[in-house]
């Protein structure tokens, strides 16, 4: 596995690409802040409109006896703690003390203040929202945290909503997500590393993985893939997952999104690499495999029988999903014989005033519901669920009334629609969505030698996809002796493997002393069982 790493060109280049963008940074022209207040004043007012833009403000003090100038963008920034925090205090000032400097003249301490060198940094400074303090005959700059940026509270995760288990979502503030991971991930080991990718609109993105569980090697990969990402110098970036996959073109996704904090902090505690983007309100979860797409964060809140049972159903709404139109399809064009003999004859009696074959009749049927289904998801949230139930309901009745699809073909194809609202995995939603027509293009050429084949390819294919260099289907495919929560999780106790299909730094949940005290109550636990069969033996032999 360590080759497979080794082999990725992202990986074998990272150093060439470290040091584009050095070299890149150092050619970019690093101005020092003038001396004299009136020539940054200039370029600051040239560089942001100030004539153009209204909510560019420009506020001229004086601190003691020199000019200064405060920089600041309303509505990003708190005027009232503006006013109260700096102008004010400035004001009183009579003299600049010693050095004209507010931090080693102690003026302006209880603030939290950056120091700034170059004009290039007090534009960056601006840009985040934060006021900066500009002082004539002082060659720096200092940028006061008191951005006040509009944001969203922290709520409900839309996408992802479960009956047992925290009910705290991510929002579209990095800072905050930051701050939730930090409350989820309460360990010193938990390592955060923060940059800025574009040119024009810079984007914060963060690294987070745990330091003594994530392979170096995978989050090597992962930094030189963003490394790539900024050495190739984009204007701005819109989703950082589509920049950092391997394969674009692939329907199954090689990373996995998620809204919760609770989700992420278990890949976290798994070795797995979380990424998260400023301005969205959800996480990239790398590397990704099918089963950490198909479990919901709800399946380790619920007790095991629970647990399995809902699975179950997940795993039956996969192929339901997947290929029942394309059973349809088959069943009734090349395997007729296969069908019982009175629903046969239910079957043709309902099609006989259907005037076009069964696989446009298929087509359309799946067509108007995925019409529906995208209608009721961009109109207003007060309708949409009304849209969609009244008009698959209507659509569907008035379809069957003029003749135009059979009653069974309304059937199939609204088992086929709940069976995709169980996955828990948008993007193995639509994986599954447009498989299914893919499917149903195969069963109608040729049946269930069609089907069959294609179901082979794409099996064939999901065991040889890669995303980051983990198997899709592992710890299965290839096997790894690792954690067995796949498709049936053990109890709780007894999760003690980590998934080392990540090469891990360790292979545990515990360390030494909780797992051979875990050993030692599981080894008991086995010789008292062993020890009341064979009384039991006893006394039946007695018996006997």
């Amino acid at each position: 596995m360590l080759a497979v790493w080794r082999k990725n060109p992202l990986v074998t280049h990272r150093d060439e690409l470290k040091r584009r963008t050095e070299a890149k940074k150092k050619t970019q022209p690093q101005t020092p802040i003038p001396r004299r207040l009136a020539p940054a004043i200039r370029r600051l007012e040239a560089t942001f409109h100030f004539q153009a833009n209204d909510d560019f403000r420009r506020r001229e003090l004086v601190y003691g006896r020199r000019a200064a100038a405060l920089f600041y963008f309303r509505g990003i920034a708190d005027e009232d703690q503006i006013e109260r925090a700096i102008i004010r205090p400035i004001s009183l000032i009579k003299d600049g003390g010693r050095t004209h400097d507010p931090l080693r003249d102690q003026r302006l301490t209880a603030l939290d203040i950056v120091v700034l060198e170059t004009m290039e940094a007090v534009e960056n400074a601006l840009v985040d929202g934060h006021p900066v303090l500009l002082i004539d005959r002082l060659r720096r700059a200092y940028a006061f945290n008191l951005d006040d940026y509009p944001v969203r509270n922290i709520d409900k995760p839309t996408n992802e909503n479960v009956l047992k288990g925290p009910q705290e979502g991510f929002t579209e503030r990095l800072e905050t997500n930051i701050a939730l991971l930090r409350r989820y991930v309460r360990s010193p080991d938990l390592i955060v590393r923060r940059r800025e990718i574009g040119q024009k609109n810079r984007t914060g993105i963060v690294v987070a993985y745990i330091q003594s569980l994530a392979n170096p090697h995978l989050v090597a990969d992962i930094e030189s893939r963003l490394d790539a990402i900024e050495a190739l110098e984009y204007d701005w970036v819109k989703s950082v997952e589509q920049l950092i996959e391997e394969r674009p073109y692939s329907l199954l996704p090689s990373m996995l999104t998620t809204e919760r904090p609770d989700r992420a902090m278990a890949h976290l505690m798994e070795g797995h690499v979380v990424i998260l983007q400023d301005n969205l309100p959800y996480a990239f979860i790398a590397p990704a495999t099918y089963w950490n797409v198909f479990h919901a964060s709800e399946d380790h809140y619920q007790r095991l029988p629970y647990a399995w049972f809902i699975r179950s159903i997940r795993t039956i709404a996969f192929f339901l999903t997947l290929l029942t139109p394309g059973l349809y399809i088959a069943a009734t064009n090349y395997h007729v014989e296969m069908i019982p003999l009175d629903l046969l004859m239910s079957i043709s009696g309902s099609r006989e005033v259907v005037p076009f074959p069964a696989v446009l009749e298929v087509f359309l049927m799946e067509l108007s519901f995925e019409l529906i289904r995208e209608a009721s998801v961009r109109i207003p949230s007060q309708i949409g669920p009304t849209i969609g139930i009244v008009g698959a309901l209507i659509l569907g009745q008035a379809a069957v009334q003029a003749g135009l699809v059979s009653p069974i073909l309304v059937i199939v194809v609204a088992i086929t629609g709940l069976a995709s609202f169980t996955q828990p995995d948008l993007s193995l939603n639509l994986a599954l969505r447009i498989g299914r027509f893919a499917f149903l293009v195969a069963s109608a050429l040729l049946g269930f030698l069609g089907l069959s084949l294609l179901l082979a390819v794409t099996l064939a294919y999901a065991v040889s996809f890669k995303s980051f260099g983990v198997g899709y289907y592992a710890p299965w495919a290839p096997y790894t002796p690792s954690s067995q929560d796949v498709f049936l999780r053990r109890p709780a106790p007894e999760e003690t493997t980590l998934p080392q299909a990540l090469l891990l730094r360790t292979k545990t949940r515990l360390d030494a002393s909780g797992f051979f005290a875990l050993f030692g109550r599981l080894s008991r636990r086995r010789a008292e069982k062993r020890a009341q069969a064979e009384g039991a033996g006893r006394s039946g032999r007695v018996g006997r």
